[in-house]
């Protein structure tokens, strides 16, 4: 299990690493740069900490949690390739409804209470 945590985190940082460089060709100045990065950076932590919430516990919660973290991500991905690659309205649209969807379920995580977990859980 461990592995395949590392070999999932590893892609995703590799995948959102390409898309950044990918990006500065674009990009006007060296600022604008490190603020996607620095952005990019705090996703991938989100989503590093949702994958890892989703692995310990097995609640509806967790799920609303990763998906949310998922659809914000793919989100910006979208956003930033319509800005940058392709000015197509599609894409804007799908980064936009997966952002709303993102927020869906951010709502459904903050109303969704959290599973009391025993002592043998925790094991």
């Amino acid at each position: 299990m461990l592995i395949y945590f590392l070999l999932l985190i590893s892609v995703n940082t590799y995948l959102l690493f390409t898309h950044v460089t990918e990006l500065k060709d674009y990009m006007s100045n060296d600022l604008e740069f490190a603020v996607y990065i620095l952005y990019y950076l705090n996703l991938l932590i989100l989503g590093i900490v949702g994958l890892i919430y989703y692995l310990n516990s097995y609640s509806r919660k967790s799920v609303y949690f990763i998906t949310l973290m998922l659809s914000f991500i793919f989100s910006d991905v979208l956003r930033d390739g319509a800005h940058f690659y392709l000015n197509d309205s599609a894409i804007l649209i799908t980064g936009n409804l997966l952002w709303f969807t993102g927020l869906i379920f951010c709502l459904l995580f903050f109303l969704t209470p959290e599973r009391k977990l025993r002592l043998m859980n925790l094991v």
